[in-house]
């Protein structure tokens, strides 16, 4: 189904019959196609192997997506870049990108695995459904590293699951989008259930509905932070007053409101920095910065060094 990454800087690694594609932007960015004439085709859901156009789900450079997905790697070396961090390649581990997020692969031995991409909408047919994405912890995290390793026992149930997935997602029928949205259901609860029994086992304890909170609000600043920059307006979407808003986020991350909305247009700002050839003032535009020498003053009050110096200090 995948074809080869066409060498380009913004690459467009597929042909017409897959749901993905990397649009026009100056930092990759991948997401799913629109309008496709077949109904299956339209299901936004796509199940990889990491040996599927390996240019892609390999890829070494930077790049991020609008969609949710589920890297399962079991076989591999290297490192795992998500952001900022580097992460260790480690077979029998999950790695989970949320919508944003830029990453890419250092590899020294070639990875083999499963790959899982969904957008947010797929899962939300039904008010509980909205339930579910909040209560997990590895998207849109508050703590901790977006990835989680298994044990052995937790392998093979793990393992079933994808393989039913796959089988499902080979079948054309009408009716596949409801199965397959069924047994994503069921991977998401169970993973949940794993990470949220080693997080305990670690001292970390149980999730809270003031985690909830903030991971809804995370995922709220990270889709909107270049448009809405006022906590005010963000406790609104939540239905919940600033006060508490500012108590909760305050009581489960360290950090209020306020200071993680200018950490996610900061950590927007380094992307660009680091992985397109915009200048400050283009990016400052972009973040919603009319004012170029505010935007190089909050920079340099958020981060310490002023932009200029910033991406010298990348070369």
């Amino acid at each position: 189904m995948v074809q080869n990454l066409q060498e380009a800087f913004c690459r467009n690694p597929m042909d017409s019959k897959s749901k993905l594609h990397v649009k026009n932007q100056d930092l990759p960015l991948y997401s799913f196609r629109q309008g496709l004439e077949a109904t299956y085709d339209e299901i936004p859901l796509e199940y990889l192997n990491f040996s599927d156009a390996p240019e892609m789900t390999q890829s070494a450079y930077p790049h991020r997506h609008d969609f949710y997905e589920i890297l399962y790697v079991t076989k591999g070396k290297g490192t795992h870049y998500i952001d900022f961090n580097a992460y260790p390649i480690e077979p029998g581990t999950f790695y989970f990108i949320s919508p944003g997020q830029v990453h890419y692969w250092e590899t020294t031995i070639p990875l083999e695995g499963e790959i899982l991409v969904f957008t947010n909408d797929f899962l939300l047919l039904a008010p509980a459904d909205y339930m579910v994405i909040s209560e997990l912890s590895f998207f849109h995290t508050v703590e901790g590293s977006p990835m989680l390793k298994l044990n052995e026992a937790d392998r093979l149930p793990i393992g079933s699951l994808f393989k039913v997935i796959a089988e499902e997602f080979q079948i054309n029928d009408f009716r596949v989008a409801s199965v397959l949205r069924a047994y994503l259901h069921i991977l998401l609860v169970q993973i949940q259930r794993i990470f949220a029994t080693q997080r305990t086992e670690a001292g970390n304890g149980q999730d809270k509905s003031s985690h909830k909170l903030t991971r809804q609000f995370k995922k709220l600043v990270t889709n909107h932070f270049d448009t809405v920059q006022s906590v005010q307006e963000f406790a609104g979407q939540l239905g919940v007053s600033v006060n508490h808003l500012n108590k909760t986020v305050k009581n489960t991350t360290g950090f209020t409101p306020g200071q993680l909305i200018r950490q996610e247009i900061v950590l927007e700002a380094k992307r660009l920095f680091k992985h397109t050839d915009l200048t400050a003032t283009e990016i400052g535009y972009r973040l919603g910065f009319e004012d170029s020498s505010y935007f190089g003053r909050f920079f340099k009050r958020e981060v310490g060094i002023p932009p200029g110096q910033f991406r010298q200090d990348l070369a």
